[in-house]
């Protein structure tokens, strides 16, 4: 009798090694894609694909695929999976040129997810693709031009000098602060006023509406495990993600942010209010279909004087409607308060554990300020050579995005082979790698700002050194970045010291949990005022 009973348990057996096998056998078969096709690849493990440290959260996403470029030493490309997903991943600067420039038009789309219904905030410029994304490019463009950003300046410069001004007693006690906080406070205010057109005091109150709601956006989930598990599933069925709750960002989040902007418009609307900041140019898009021109536009990459057609830059079938209105203000948020942030703190943290280049910066802020009179002037920012040295040295070391995604759009053929790509293929450029390679960038590991001294700059391979990434497609929002990051070092420096303290995590770490580029643990350091008067 007992043996008989055990026939029900003997079939749920045979039925669970049929599937294990069938998903062997499936597995087996996706893994022979870039064997397949002959193109060199990296030997995947079974489930993980390449990936496995990364969905483990043993890994940083870009630090992932530096190792990838690594074990693809001697090949101009190579094939990589990510679980099920095969991935190309590019190592030779001439060939990304190829990619990202000479044959945009196969790889014009990025690999985000666009749902309309329910995820309104994803239909923003970073994840649109085709048609919709060029209208929409070309629209915004004339809303990040210099004399766009220049309008911006003095509401960027309040909260700078907002920032110094609170720090004055933490400089006096000496003490050490996690300035990855600080820094995000700062960003946060300049978003604010800039997006918003709002004070939200996030430097005087860090627990403020704004500073809260970025803290949900970027911060480390509660359940970190659990996401590693959504991140699996949805990377695989990408259709699944408002059922497992994995979109970004989340419904709540979403559905306050929506809230928020359209209580702003509207506001801005029924009582004709205007300020100098983005969300009027949006407005201004939204309700008359255009931008007002400074004679500047950045099209295809690279700004162009009056040299373009304003029947091509203004077209009027693509509607700025309030939600994609919203999603362009989530992206700007997102991409202004947390990437400037980290570039301020992992800068902070570089210039203290190198005390001559931080003298040698402080050194010619003092020299420029000199000459206005002490007063931080947009032409005074850009008169700072050696600040612009340590911001490239520093994007190189720490780039916001460690990868730049595309997707194939149509059958490619590799130029100089016979190879080609299969429409849908995902591509890879590998940020990060490129910059640690010793072969562009000799003792990657050592901060030298005079690699990017004009005679040394040169040298370096165009597209070797991708902070922003570069073509069309290059980031929209790339010099306002750098004048709030430059803003916010300037206002600190000509005041304050920066010296690594007992907290100090040596060496920095990043953040594998963060799908930017983030410390581990933060960036702790100690602030004093300066030890030699400062005279403007």
């Amino acid at each position: 009798m007992d043996f008989l009973n055990l026939f029900p348990y003997s079939n749920v057996l045979a039925a669970c090694g049929a599937i294990l096998g069938l998903c062997f056998w499936y597995y087996s078969q996706a893994y022979k894609y870039w064997k397949n096709r002959g193109i060199p690849y990296v030997e995947p493990e079974m489930f993980f694909g390449n990936t496995k440290e990364f969905f483990l959260m043993r890994t940083p996403f870009a630090q992932t695929f530096e190792k990838l470029y690594q074990k693809l030493q001697g090949h101009n490309y190579g094939g990589v999976f990510s679980l099920l997903k095969p991935i190309l991943l590019l190592r030779d600067p001439e060939l990304i040129k190829n990619f990202m420039i000479k044959d945009f038009s196969h790889f014009h789309d990025r690999t985000g997810v666009v749902d309309k219904v329910n995820n309104p905030l994803s239909q923003h410029l970073f994840n649109l693709q085709g048609n919709t994304w060029r209208k929409l490019r070309i629209k915004l463009s004339p809303t990040f031009t210099s004399g766009k950003i220049k309008m911006m300046f003095l509401l960027m410069k309040e909260c700078a000098e907002e920032m110094s001004e609170h720090l004055k007693d933490s400089a006096k006690n000496g003490e050490c602060l996690e300035w990855k906080d600080v820094a995000a406070n700062y960003t946060t205010d300049v978003i604010g006023t800039c997006a918003f057109g709002m004070q939200f005091n996030a430097i005087q109150d860090p627990n403020s509406e704004l500073r809260v709601l970025g803290r949900k956006l970027v911060g480390t989930p509660t359940w970190p495990k659990l996401r590693t598990l959504r991140r699996m599933v949805v990377s695989m069925f990408p259709v699944l993600a408002p059922l497992l709750d994995a979109q970004f960002p989340s419904k709540a989040v979403s559905d306050s942010f929506l809230k928020t902007v359209k209580e702003i418009v509207d506001l801005r609307e029924k009582n004709n209010i205007k300020r100098k900041d983005f969300m009027q140019l949006l407005i201004q898009l939204k309700n008359e279909g255009r931008v007002e021109e400074d004679n500047e536009i950045m099209l295809n990459g690279e700004e162009q004087r009056n040299g373009h057609q304003k029947t091509e830059v203004y077209e009027d079938d693509l509607k700025m409607t309030d939600d994609l209105l919203a999603a362009q203000v989530f992206v700007f948020f997102v991409g202004g308060f947390e990437t400037s942030s980290t570039t301020i703190s992992f800068c902070l943290q570089e210039l203290a554990m190198n005390p001559d280049v931080q003298h040698r910066l402080q050194e010619e802020i003092d020299s420029v300020l000199r000459e206005t009179g002490g007063e931080v002037t947009y032409e005074a920012i850009h008169k700072m050579k050696y600040l612009d040295q340590v911001m490239s040295e520093t994007l190189r070391k720490y780039p916001p995005l460690g990868i730049l995604f595309r997707k194939c759009t149509k059958t490619y053929t590799i130029p100089g082979t016979e190879k080609t790509i299969d429409a849908g293929t995902d591509v890879f450029i590998p940020i990060l790698a490129l910059h640690y390679d010793p072969k562009y960038f000799p003792q990657p590991n050592r901060f030298d700002p005079d690699r990017f001294r004009e005679e040394n700059k040169n040298q370096i391979p165009h597209y070797a050194y991708l902070p922003f990434g570069e073509g069309p497609r290059i980031c929209i929002g790339m010099r306002f970045g750098m004048v709030q990051v430059k803003l916010g070092l300037v206002a600190l420096l000509r005041h304050y010291e920066f010296k690594v303290c007992e907290k100090t995590n040596i060496p920095l770490r990043i953040d594998p949990k963060s799908f930017l580029t983030a410390p581990l643990g933060g960036i702790w350091l100690q602030i004093t005022n300066r030890s030699t008067p400062v005279d403007q």
